[in-house]
């Protein structure tokens, strides 16, 4: 007892550096969550835009693909989560003739070395005609860097997101067929859809050309999303990360450039509030 005694200051410092640590935490990302806030609002008020808040930022697709999935699927994983995961803001505008959704989400899960950490996607979403279920994985062949992976560490084809059929799909128990892609830009990309005879009339020269365009640049720099998901009136792809201000139109424009170029794709008004 008096062992213990003599060793209270020392475990009253230490518990106090605890608290110090975990407040200096809590301090930075309260002041890292207020200065995002305040860039994506500027960021709207440029596009004349508007920012939904947690309760109203549930992104168009949400029925669709719920958000951070990959991250959420399996036992390991749900064992491992703190927060579940969530659309937390969202910023949807006009460009040009398309309507436009912006939603992050997160989810905190537990690390052993860190405590717990926060995970944060953002997804694009486009408001559109209805065309057939499609999906298009850009193929990682080069690393961060740009240079060319070894043929060992680059992916599997058939193990890109765009081999999973989109949910309508699968409820339906349509069939989930591979395109065939034009020599330039096959080996690049693997593109699958419910109807192969529409995906062939998508794929015109004008989108041949702009995806050729995204092979050049380096995976890590091209604005292009992985993987596009074409379903229900929508067209949306995902993103690690947060919504960055300084990027995401690159991003949103090279999205609409392949619209802007698919003969039958036009634009419609936005999914109704859920």
């Amino acid at each position: 007892m008096e062992y213990l005694l003599d060793l209270s200051p020392l475990l009253a410092v230490m518990a106090g550096l605890i608290g110090l640590v975990f407040w200096w935490k809590w301090r930075s990302e309260r002041k890292e969550e207020r200065e995002h806030a305040e860039a994506l609002a500027a960021f709207a008020g440029r596009l004349g835009g508007r920012i939904s808040g947690p309760a109203e930022a549930r992104a168009w697709s949400a029925e669709l693909l719920p958000p951070l999935h990959r991250e959420s699927e399996g036992l390991i994983n749900r064992f491992g989560t703190v927060r579940r995961a969530r659309f937390d803001t969202a910023l949807a505008f006009r460009r040009g003739r398309w309507s436009v959704r912006v939603s992050e989400a997160s989810m905190k899960k537990t690390v052993p070395t860190a405590g717990t950490t926060t995970h944060y996607e953002y997804r694009i979403e486009v408001a559109t005609s209805i065309v057939a279920p499609m999906k298009i994985s850009r193929r990682q062949l080069v690393d961060y860097l740009g240079r060319p992976l070894p043929p060992k560490r680059i992916p599997d084809p058939d193990r890109e997101p765009a081999v999973e059929a989109p949910s309508t799909v699968a409820r339906e128990q349509r069939q989930w067929l591979k395109v065939r892609l034009p020599e330039p830009v096959d080996g690049h990309f693997v593109v699958f859809t419910a109807d192969l005879s529409a995906a062939a009339r998508t794929f015109s020269p004008e989108v041949v050309e702009l995806m050729l365009g995204q092979v050049e640049s380096p995976s890590f720099r091209s604005p292009m999303p992985f993987d596009l998901t074409f379903e229900s009136g929508l067209v949306f792809g995902t993103v690690h990360g947060r919504i960055d201000p300084d990027q995401v139109l690159d991003k949103v424009d090279v999205i609409l450039g392949l619209l802007d170029r698919m003969p039958h794709v036009t634009p419609a008004h936005p999914p109704a509030p859920a």
